[in-house]
Formats: structure tokens, sequence, C-alpha cells
């Protein structure tokens, strides 16, 4: 049976026209819904009448934070078309082979990226790139300017693939996952009752890049589906988001970053004076919440919503209310969302029973379909997708992470969660930052090393380390090796890069 899905773009432009959708940070430039519908009219009548792509095609597009990327993606979705937001950190050389993997028509690009855009056009014999930038008479603008409106389309359905987002990539090479429209509808309505993102008035700040799901799906999608705005930054700087964010005036409701992200915003000297009153949720994501970040918050009145899920799973999959901070407090990422479901599987295949570690496994509307050109690669099992991430669930239905399944290693024979290790040290008061990895032993088969960045130049020893360890953590579970660095590799989102660290330390990973 068809699931027809409506034009949110249109819908809103017609019952909220002068409302802000889109809000540039750094420029002060808008677009309301009225505004909006009628550059997503003409861009996508540009995409298949002026410039020729037909119903399928993909989009790349290569751009800093922009307005103008959710112009795209809206233009695309009109227009029956794939978008796909492309990393611009890795290099012309990675960009080709992503964008042939993906058989890109066309990219679009704000003149930042200019040269690797070209460069990546010339490659795959494609026309030059979509532009926009400084000048009046750019091509982007142009085209918009000069094509007629395209309709809002009462053939749209819930199956049609409108993205392509390429996972994080912190263990593994990134791989790209399709999207749905269905999916970016379900997981509006997951964060509706999660994240409050359909109440009138609704702003969500965006300083995440918008070619990774947490940037695009977790918060700035949803709030848009309901009509809400977003304010958009070109890129991540904390003094900037400390000072729009701690401005009540600006109506900041909702934010979604990891860690890292609120530990530099905390220390920026706009934190101090900010009033974050407006704020009501607050998603954290891609890390632990340390009792440091959370006091350090809490005294401004503002309360974390830990949130889990992937690429791959629209992304939320739980989610934790402000109101159970003691949750927070003994790290849990909070209970299944309301289109969700989660069971826990042990290496036997069987589910595990509560307070017992296991794979997480989900199913959904919003998980994806599949990995375009390596569809054997996604985890299903049945109409489960395996997500790879091991988990416990106490009697009231709250989750707690342990770990990467393939993260975990085995020393003596016993598993050992890098995770919980990672815990413990992070108290010791010469480390700034840990991570742990399992390393090649010849005795015990694998043993755990510490990559730690020291505070205030105070690097502890191994012993200092295992001294720290003792009665918190099995003898097993203790680091053997240290290795002091300047600072951890992460990818685009923030995370800790496992797969980076394994490759210079000699790490070993689970298949």
């Amino acid at each position: 049976m068809a699931s027809p899905v409506t034009d949110w773009v249109s819908y809103h432009a017609r019952t909220r026209p002068d409302d802000i959708a889109l809000h540039m940070l750094e420029t002060g430039e808008t677009r309301s819904w009225k505004d909006l519908e009628a550059r997503v009219a003409r861009l996508a009548h540009a995409f298949r009448h002026r410039l020729g792509l037909n119903p399928g095609a993909r989009v790349a597009l290569l751009s800093d934070g922009d307005i103008r990327v959710i112009e795209v993606q809206f233009a695309c979705i009109r227009a029956g078309l794939v978008f796909v937001p492309l990393n611009f950190r890795l290099t012309t050389g990675e960009l080709i082979g992503v964008c042939r993997q993906v058989e890109t028509a066309i990219i679009v690009s704000d003149r930042v990226w200019q040269e690797p855009s070209q460069a990546i056009a010339a490659a795959l014999g494609q026309r030059a790139p979509l532009f926009w930038g400084a000048e009046a008479d750019e091509e982007y603008e142009a085209l918009i300017r000069s094509s007629d409106a395209m309709p809002a389309r009462s053939d749209m359905q819930a199956d049609d693939v409108v993205h392509i987002l390429f996972t994080s990539g912190s263990t593994a090479a990134p791989k790209a996952a399709t999207g749905t429209l269905g999916a970016l509808v379900w997981q509006a309505f997951n964060q509706a009752e999660a994240s409050r993102v359909a109440e009138r008035g609704a702003h969500v700040l965006t300083p995440l890049p918008l070619f990774h799901a947490g940037g695009l799906n977790s918060l700035t999608n949803p709030i848009l589906f309901f009509g809400g705005r977003v304010t958009i930054s070109a890129r991540f700087d904390p003094e900037a988001v400390a000072g729009y964010l701690g401005d009540p005036a600006n109506g900041v409701t909702h934010i979604a970053l990891v860690p890292l992200m609120y530990s530099l915003i905390a220390a920026s000297p706009s934190f101090a004076r900010g009033d974050f009153s407006a704020l009501k949720v607050a998603i954290l994501a891609g890390g632990r919440l340390t009792g440091e970040l959370q006091s350090t918050w809490a005294a401004k009145a503002v309360a974390f919503s830990p949130q889990y899920g992937g690429t791959e799973t629209g992304p939320s999959v739980t989610a934790l209310a402000p109101a159970r901070q003691d949750k927070a407090r003994a790290g849990s990422c909070g209970t299944a969302v309301m289109h969700v479901e989660v069971k826990l599987v042990g290496d036997d295949g069987e589910e595990v029973p509560v307070g017992a570690a296991g794979e997480i496994w989900v199913r959904g509307p919003a998980i994806t379909r599949g990995y375009l050109g390596r569809e054997r690669e996604l985890d299903y099992s049945g109409d489960w997708f395996r997500t790879g991430d091991v988990a416990h669930v106490d009697d009231e239905g709250f989750y707690y992470i342990v770990d990467r399944k393939k993260d975990m290693y085995k020393s003596g024979g016993e598993n050992v969660s890098p995770a919980e290790v990672e815990e413990v040290l992070a108290d010791h008061p010469d480390i700034a930052e840990v991570a742990v990895i399992g390393v090649a032993h010849e005795k015990w088969g694998e043993t755990g090393l510490a990559v730690v960045v020291v505070r205030n130049g105070s690097a502890p020893g191994l012993d200092d380390l295992r001294q720290h360890c003792e009665g918190r953590l099995a003898r097993y579970k203790q680091p053997h090796r240290l290795e002091i660095v300047d600072q951890l590799p992460r990818n685009v989102t923030g995370k800790i890069s496992k797969e980076e660290l394994r490759a210079r330390f000699g790490g070993t990973a689970t298949a």
C-alpha cells in the first residue's frame, strides 16, 4: 500500500508564511517559510528542467554549514532527486572516490570548497559544479531567479530514497547509508515525544556539520518538519555558540552536541556570563556524560538529555528526559524512543536478561534500508538491525552503553570493555582525556593500552594508573601499556577514532 507524504515546506509556507525557518549565525541571513518555499520550488525546477537531472539522480553537496544546504536538500526531495552531503574533511582524492561510489550527477558547492569541487567534477567527467558565493551573478542564485516554480508534488512516498549519508567512521571506513522520506518523518515523530521538537517556538542552534546525521537529522530536520526554526553556523566556534546560546533573547530552545563541544563551550569567556534559561533540551550524544561536565552545566540550570543512535538508525534509538538526571549520573542514555524497538542479544543469538550485556538490535521505520553498493555489510538478522554496540538495561527500561562490540577485547579469555576502563581512568587527576584499545600480548592474547592526554603537563606512569584502578577494576581489566599523546584523533562529530589509534599503536579489533 502506498504511503503518501505531504511536502512540509509547502505546508508551512501556507500556514506560517512569515515565521523564520532558517537563520545564518555568522551573517544574520534568514529565510521565512514563504521565502524558503519560493527558493525550493525554483531550485527544484532548475535541477530537473534547466540542468536536466532525471528522477533518482544523486546531487552531491560540498559546503560549510549554510542555510542553502537545507534549500538544496528540500529541492532534491521535491524534484525526486537524492541528496548526498559530502564530508569536507576528506581529501580531494577521497571525495572523488566517494562521488564515484555513489555515482553523483552534479556537485553543488560554496566558494570555500571551489577547488576540490572542480577537481571532483573533472575527474568524473561531469559538468562544472554549481556554486554559491559572493558574486551577484553566481549561477546558483541566477538559476533560482530565472527558473519557474515546481509546485509541491502529491506523489511523494514514504519509501522514496531522499538521502545518502555517510557513517561517521569512528571504528571503520565510512559507509553510504540510504535514507527514505518516511525515515525523516518517523525521526521527527520520535523526537517530538523525546525532545519536544513539535512545540511552538522550537529553535535549534546547529553548529555540527550538516553532512552527518547528527547535524542534519538529530534535531535540524525534525524541528523543520514541525515548522520550527533552525540557526546554522558555518563551523563550530565555542565562543560564538556560547554567546548566542547564552542570550535568551535569541530564544534557542534546543541543541545537540558531543561532550567535547560542551566542554569547549563551558571553557569560553561567554559561558560564564551567559543566561541559558531559554534552553529546554541539550542533547548529549557520541560519548559519556562525566560528572564534571554535568555539574558545570547544572550550575547554569542546564540538564543534559543523553541520547544514543547512529546514522543507520534515524539516528535516535534511546533518549533520556532531563527530569531523570539520576539516570544520567548513572550513565544511562535513556529508554527506547517511541517508534523504535530495542533488544539486547548475546553471542548465542538469544536475548539476554535484565542487567546482562548484549549487542543492541533495533527495528523501526526510521532504520536505513542498506549501504549503497555494500548491501551485504548491513548487518540484519531477520528484520532486526544489529548495531555492533553493547549495552545492558535496568529493570526500569533504561539503557547503558557498554562499548562497541569490535572495541571489546579478550584478556586471558575474559571480555574487557574499554569504556569501563576509560570511565575509571578519567577520574585520575593527571588525565585530561583517555582512550583504551586492545593490543596483542604473547601471554594473555590481548591487554589494554591506555592512550592519555595529560592535564597541566603532569604525566602519570603506568604504575600510577594501575594503582588508581585497584579496588575498582579487576587486574585483567587494568591497562598494561601507556602512551602519552598531545591530543586524541577524532572524527567529524568529535568522537574519538579508535580506528586511528589502532593503526598508530597496533591495536586489535574483532570483526
